[in-house]
């Protein structure tokens, strides 16, 4: 390869659905076609696209002449074969690829050892895997599946709270390598199973998989198991703001129909204990507020906007003069008009760490703290006011921005969300090119965040990106 080492490729794509971003900025650029082929295999099995994966394996394994490239496209080949149910064929490519791993570096066997074994053992195949390293142990999210597979074993004989131990071990490997779908299955399996011996330590877990449902995901194709273990969890710590997890899953039915809903969350859970709550928590941000500099006022404002799916009515009115004007009376007056009002405030004021609950979780808290709001909303706005740390020109974008139309807002929402959630350390940095790069310096933006928003979407989804864009420029 001449543009990029496979080893950081095939680094990259330890990372699960989660390296899309890069992977779409790749396809993007390298001209070897095997390689995309590999790509486009991945992005097909996170897609549920098995036959299209499917013939991309075959592509890759006909046309490469790379030993590592044809082997990681065997394994994937044969998970698809494991859920089409093709045991006689599944083990004759098995067969195969056990010759193949003698001649492969240990980067390469790290990726395949630990899923095969899994699959081994999960479809009781009699077949004896060498191991011809012991060295993918060394990688924290390879630990980490061993640990769910232990824990996995323990449910199965009852041993909650020691399955649960290891599910949140598990979950402290993923979070340090960091890998948000592995993390987020170990949150949700240590609270599905221990809520049935401790509720309590089943609501710390549940938090903070709320927290980065909300942090690290969109598509509720991939969170919505998550999202009925915290609906469960909060139900029987008869906890309050079960109604804001109801009311986020049926505003994302409304962009995902095709997701079956639950009727459970088509239940109303909003009670007069819960707007009392808001009133209370209002009272005690408005004095928060005033301690605020006035000039991180919009800052609040605008990342509490984005973090919501449904726009509240009220937010094209004058109120957003007001939160550049800075006049503390008038906006505290203005969101004590009502409910809706005042618990948008509760968001905008809100500022509850994913320290906090970690260290909930491990303990260190006497009194487990806990959020006034929405975990998830929080998350998504910790996202926001994180990007728009040193901003330019802040006052010409929100006023952009709100000039966008409704369908515009929620594309370009996910945009900005998308800069911060993805930004960590790759091996492979994408940059940002022509307008895209002139938006990023223009509002202080950062502009490797700005490409990483970017190529979090597909090739034809960015012409809209484009668009948006130019409304900036």
């Amino acid at each position: 390869m001449n543009e990029y080492k496979l080893k950081d490729i095939i680094f990259i794509v330890q990372y699960g659905s989660f390296s899309r971003t890069i992977i779409n900025y790749l396809l993007d650029i390298l001209k070897e076609e095997s390689v995309k082929y590999y790509l486009l295999l991945l992005k097909s099995i996170w897609d549920s696209k098995y036959r299209n994966a499917f013939k991309y394996a075959d592509k890759v394994i006909s046309t490469t002449t790379t030993t590592i490239l044809r082997e990681l496209a065997r394994f994937e080949k044969i998970w698809i074969l494991s859920l089409k149910k093709k045991k006689n064929n599944m083990i004759e490519e098995i067969n195969i690829l056990k010759n193949n791993l003698p001649s492969l570096p240990d980067y390469a066997r790290n990726l395949i050892i630990p899923g095969l074994n899994l699959l081994i053992e999960r479809l009781e195949i009699n077949e004896n895997l060498r191991i011809y390293s012991q060295k993918y142990k060394e990688y924290k999210n390879q630990q980490s599946i061993i640990k769910y597979s232990e824990a996995r074993k323990e449910i199965k004989k009852e041993n909650y709270n020691k399955a649960y131990y290891l599910f949140i071990e598990g979950y402290f490997l993923a979070k340090d390598f960091p890998h948000p779908t592995m993390m987020c299955n170990g949150l949700n399996g240590a609270a599905w199973w221990i809520k049935k011996v401790d509720k309590k330590k089943a609501l710390i877990a549940a938090e903070l998989l709320e927290y980065y449902i909300g942090y690290y995901f969109e598509d509720l194709n991939y969170i919505y198991n998550w999202f009925d273990t915290i609906f469960e969890v909060k139900k029987i710590n008869n906890d309050m703001r079960i109604s804001e997890i109801c009311n986020i899953v049926n505003e994302l039915k409304k962009i995902f129909p095709e997701v079956n809903l639950d009727k459970k969350f088509n239940r109303s859970f909003y009670s007069k204990e819960f707007e009392k709550e808001i009133k209370k928590n209002f009272k005690e941000n408005t004095i928060k507020f005033r301690k605020q500099k006035e000039v991180n006022i919009p800052i609040l404002f605008f990342s509490a906007y984005t973090a919501l799916i449904e726009k509240p009515f009220f937010t094209k009115s004058h109120i957003l003069k007001l939160t550049f004007e800075g006049d503390k009376n008038k906006i505290i007056k203005f969101f004590s008009a009502n409910y809706e009002k005042m618990y948008f405030f509760n968001v905008m004021m809100e500022n509850f760490h994913e320290k906090i609950l970690i260290d909930n979780l491990l303990n260190k808290n006497n009194n487990p703290q806990t959020a006034e709001g929405c975990l998830f909303y929080l998350a998504r706005k910790k996202l926001i006011t994180e990007l728009f740390k040193k901003p330019k020109n802040f006052k010409e974008f929100v006023f952009n921005y709100f000039k966008l139309s409704d369908e515009e807002m929620k594309v370009f929402d996910v945009f900005l969300r998308n800069c911060v959630r993805y930004d960590i350390k790759w091996s492979i940095t994408p940059y940002p090119k022509s307008k895209i790069r002139d938006f990023a310096i223009k509002y202080g933006l950062g502009q490797k965040r700005i490409a990483l928003g970017y190529y979090s979407f597909e090739d034809d989804e960015r012409i809209l990106i484009d668009e948006i864009i130019d409304k900036f420029l």
